[in-house]
């Protein structure tokens, strides 16, 4: 079932439905948000939050944007609120996933150091740039989602040196 038609049936009462909504998202939000907060505790209750506060505005959902780039954008803020309560940087998490198992040693051991080089060159750019790339390409969110998550221009997401000025 498409998540517009979700989310009509928990508007007309039947709100068990969130709970499949909750279940298609849950997974992907926590990596998302692994990738922000990096603190594994956090990171839950930040979910919880971004799930409890869609539900709770669930009827100012507009189908003008995919829910999923919604609860996204909820969720990233939830967690920009909590890092402000901390006081600390948004570090970027490289997914141990990203090395393959069946790899030899040798491979395994190259690349793991590429995936450190990758994170080190990321972590020069601004915060923006790296939730943009994660969401790229981890996450593969449309560029329109992207927009809509990091709440930026989309023309600056697809061509960021034509468009400074928008930073």
């Amino acid at each position: 079932m498409e998540d517009a038609e979700l989310i009509q049936q928990v508007l007309k009462g039947r709100h068990e439905q969130y709970g499949l909504l909750v279940q298609r998202y849950q997974e992907p939000l926590i990596h998302f948000l692994r990738g922000i907060l990096g603190a594994e505790d956090e990171v839950f209750d930040c979910a919880q939050e971004a799930f409890l506060a869609a539900y709770g505005n669930l009827w100012r959902y507009s189908d003008k944007y995919t829910f999923r780039a919604w609860l996204y954008a909820i969720a990233r803020n939830k967690a920009i609120d909590l890092m402000r309560k901390r006081k600390r940087e948004i570090p970027l998490s490289i997914d141990e996933s990203l090395v393959d198992r069946q790899m030899g040693p040798e491979e395994a051991y190259l690349a793991k150091e590429q995936a450190l080089d990758v994170r080190a060159i990321l972590e020069e750019l601004p915060e923006h740039y790296r939730q943009a790339l994660y969401l790229r390409y981890q996450q593969e969110l449309s560029y329109e989602e992207i927009s809509t998550v990091l709440r930026k221009i989309y023309a600056t997401l697809q061509h960021p040196k034509k468009n400074r000025r928008h930073n």
